[in-house]
């Protein structure tokens, strides 16, 4: 039930994000035709996870500030969960265990695509309740003992501070970075202290206070005012265009982690 209740809590957010996209008029297939062709594949992937609100500008955004960069591998935007507006967010936000489904079929999708394309790189972007999902790819690619990705990039994560990474770091050669924002109180600080984290844990949330442990290859990164536009919802500011050219970008593009802050421009 308190579940559902967040889904109400969070709809003017649903409705937010979703602005100017509507998500029916494109199939999954044709959403990243363009964006993920053999040349493009044979470059690597970046699979970019949305949250729990589905489909809508924010990810276009960081795919076109990923291409301004100079990024040219493929960038699947990967949905999962339910689509449906008015239920989607209730829907994807109850429990763990439909996010860990999601996160092996994610995790079946990069075996496959490792094995045309061996050797390849392989990222995950991830964001609001799309980073749990990310690192339930992580424990799932684990579980079946499959190649590593190379590094994974968290956005605003719906996910405890006080989670348990050791599986996760362990199927990411670079490791994984956590975009953390504190003037995220709505979503990740009321909204997940009462209603919990997509793991289900309740409290501090990774994307708003960063993970509360410090182990190898966990990269934190504070989103500052300066970084993001002061027109952004806070739990957006971190996924416009401007962003991902600037500070996503650098670390799909260098191959050592971390990435040098003179990287940073």
């Amino acid at each position: 039930m308190r579940r559902y209740l967040l889904g109400l809590m969070l709809l003017p957010l649903s409705l937010t994000a979703g602005c100017g996209f509507r998500w029916w008029q494109e199939s999954p297939q044709s959403l990243n035709a363009s964006s993920t062709t053999p040349a493009m594949k044979a470059k690597g992937i970046i699979y970019i996870l949305p949250g729990i609100q589905g489909m809508d500008d924010h990810y276009t955004a960081i795919r076109q500030g990923l291409r301004r960069a100079g990024v040219r591998s493929a960038i699947e935007i990967h949905l999962w969960g339910s689509q449906i507006p008015g239920v989607k967010l209730a829907v994807n936000e109850m429990g763990t265990d439909a996010g860990r489904d999601w996160g092996r079929k994610i995790a079946e999708d990069i075996c496959e695509y490792q094995r045309v394309y061996p050797g390849r790189t392989v990222h995950l972007i991830g964001q609001s309740g799309g980073s749990a999902v990310a690192i339930f790819v992580l424990e799932a690619l684990a579980e079946s003992g499959a190649t590593p990705v190379t590094g994974v990039i968290l956005l605003d994560a719906s996910l405890s501070a006080d989670y348990d990474l050791t599986v996760a770091l362990g199927k990411s050669t670079q490791g994984i970075v956590n975009f953390r924002n504190s003037e995220d109180v709505a979503a990740l600080g009321v909204g997940t202290a009462v209603m919990g984290n997509l793991d289900g844990g309740h409290g501090d949330s990774a994307g708003r206070t960063g993970f509360k442990a410090s182990p190898l290859k966990l990269y934190e990164v504070k989103v500052t005012p300066s970084m993001v536009s002061a027109s952004d919802a806070s739990h957006f500011a971190d996924t416009s265009a401007a962003f991902a050219v600037k500070y996503i970008a650098p670390w799909i593009m260098q191959r050592r982690w971390p990435v040098p802050v003179a990287v940073i421009k």
